[in-house]
């Protein structure tokens, strides 16, 4: 049983090109709403990162670093939040995919970024342990 009764009128006080104009709209709002909380969650890890490098290259002795092991969960957790988001990115473009040519490619382009990126920030967590940024 569904919680939405069945009618073929529209809501009180409204016929039905304004209902669906307002769907529209709470819709593309909402649209509107994800995109941006993306990109800030993608902008505020991106520069949490780099502050935290910014920062570690201050630090006159790097050897002396308390609590390390919380830096690099920092890191980590800041490069799975940036992953997460561009993943969420494919994923919903995905979700809109129409079989052709350029979409095989935009896929192919997609995946292997991915991969690149991940490994790039891989290698920038190893470099900053390797070089003593982390004791």
């Amino acid at each position: 049983m569904s919680d939405t009764p069945e009618t073929s009128e529209p809501p009180a006080g409204m016929d039905w090109e304004t209902y669906y104009a307002h769907r529209n709209r709470l819709d593309e709002i909402r649209v509107q709403q994800s995109s941006a909380f993306d990109k800030s969650i993608l902008t505020l890890s991106s520069g949490g990162l780099a502050f935290s490098l910014v920062v570690l290259q201050s630090i006159p002795n790097p050897k002396n670093i308390v609590a390390n092991q919380v830096l690099v969960w920092s890191w980590i957790l800041f490069v799975v939040a940036i992953l997460m988001n561009v993943l969420s990115y494919y994923v919903s473009s995905k979700a809109a995919e129409v079989s052709n040519f350029r979409d095989k490619l935009t896929r192919i382009l997609n995946s292997a970024s991915g991969i690149l990126f991940a490994t790039g920030a891989v290698c920038l967590l190893v470099f900053a342990y390797k070089n003593g940024m982390v004791p």
